[in-house]
């Protein structure tokens, strides 16, 4: 049975992000250009499951859904010198506004930023009858930030960020990009701090995220993934399953993200029925594709579509996130590789990393270190356990995250905390 929470008061939402609705998602792939290796494979695409995950949970409630999204887009990666703007009014009722663009450098931010400040305008104004208003906005979404709080100054409306990460441009954290913080950077993180600061509101991925940027101690909930609701109507099935052991890693293919270690741990494990699929894209994809010239029992299937992915994840016995857990930002961030993982009914193993809940640990195998060798007795040891086990495991991972996270629980959660930046505004 699905938790979900009481229906509240009808309202109008705003919703600023980077992530685009499902068709213009796919619309951006086909105009990637050929041989385009994107080193943050993986990202684009959680981030578009995220928010739009969020969107559809926030879609079951009475509100009025508007959304407005700068695609992802650049001239490195993507075909098109001009984008038109995009409009659309999904199934849910969510209207999606993607404003027009000229894919160049700097050109694009600025002309992106301006735009979604005068959508911004337009949405106060439209909507400066209704009693109870609120803006969601990613606040990775840093060029587009400033201008749209700024639209909506001096107005009632709820402000609440929503922060999957905590990245460079706010503070000194070291993370897996080893960036050289830039003078831009530094102006950058002035600007968005103070953008921080005049927020009503926090969504944030774990407390220590929470600690870092909400110094005034306004109003947030913690909310470390979301996972789709839809899925628990389809289950998976013992049959279904590859009738080899097999390991599956699906995202950012990046040596810090603990590629090299998997890798080569995977390879000194004795089992020549094993395999290891690896789906993805990233600046360390050519040594994987090396190893897999090297060790047949390594598949390395590239960038496909999400279906694929998750129907591949719903058949492996195994799927596995070697991410370093030594490394300072893991305890900001919750991989939402973990969540989909687990959503998918596969045993998951992950290294014990220091912002995933203790309450997980229920529902997860682990990695007792980062190096190749910790990896090979991790594999060695879940293995061990037969198809019947992992998949048992599997299922009661699934059960637990559908339950008590999915996007319609989670989606209510941020509603009822925008219930409780009007109390705190109101000194209530």
């Amino acid at each position: 049975m699905i938790n979900q929470p009481p229906d509240r008061a009808a309202a109008e939402i705003l919703y600023l992000s980077s992530a685009p609705s499902p068709s213009e998602f796919n619309r951006i792939r086909r105009r990637l250009k050929p041989d385009a290796q994107e080193v943050t494979y993986g990202m684009a695409a959680a981030s578009f499951r995220f928010h739009n995950l969020i969107l559809q949970g926030l879609a079951a409630g009475p509100a009025h859904i508007e959304s407005r999204v700068g695609r992802p887009v650049s001239p490195r990666f993507h075909a098109g010198r001009f984008w038109k703007r995009a409009e659309e009014t999904q199934d849910n009722g969510v209207h999606v506004v993607s404003p027009a663009f000229v894919n160049r450098p700097l050109v694009k931010q600025l002309g992106l930023a301006a735009a979604i400040m005068h959508e911004t305008v337009r949405w106060r104004w439209r909507t400066r009858g209704t009693d109870s208003r609120t803006f969601f906005v990613d606040c990775s979404y840093v060029s587009a930030l400033p201008g749209a709080l700024l639209a909506l100054s001096g107005t009632s409306v709820n402000r609440i960020g929503i922060f999957a990460d905590l990245y460079s441009y706010m503070a000194d954290v070291a993370d897996a990009s080893n960036r050289r913080l830039t003078m831009v950077h530094r102006i950058c993180r002035r600007i968005t701090w103070r953008c921080i600061n005049s927020l009503d509101g926090f969504v944030v991925l774990t407390e220590a995220l929470n600690g870092k940027i909400n110094a005034a101690g306004k109003p947030h909930i913690v909310m470390e993934g979301i996972a789709d609701s839809q899925r628990a109507m389809a289950p998976v099935l013992l049959e279904n399953r590859d009738e080899q052991p097999t390991v599956l890693y699906a995202g950012a293919l990046r040596k810090e993200y603990g590629l090299e270690a998997l890798v080569k741990g995977f390879r000194a494990y004795n089992d020549s029925d094993a395999r290891l699929v690896i789906y993805g894209q990233g600046d360390y994809a050519g040594e994987i594709r090396r190893h897999a010239s090297e060790d047949s029992r390594i598949d390395f299937r590239g960038s496909v579509d999400v279906e694929q992915v998750i129907a591949a994840e719903e058949r492996a016995w195994l799927l596995v996130n070697p991410r370093p857990a030594d490394q300072e930002f893991t305890k900001f961030s919750f991989p939402s590789k973990n969540m989909e993982y687990l959503a998918s009914g596969t045993a998951v193993l992950t290294t014990r990393l220091p912002g995933m809940p203790p309450e997980y640990y229920d529902y997860v195998l682990t990695i007792d270190g980062s190096s190749a060798d910790h990896i090979t007795e991790a594999l060695s040891r879940s293995l061990g356990l037969g198809l019947l086990s992992l998949h048992k495991r599997g299922a009661e991972g699934r059960r637990f995250v559908l339950d008590k996270k999915n996007n319609l629980y989670q989606a209510g959660r941020m509603r009822q905390l925008a219930l409780d930046v009007e109390r705190h505004q109101s000194g209530g």
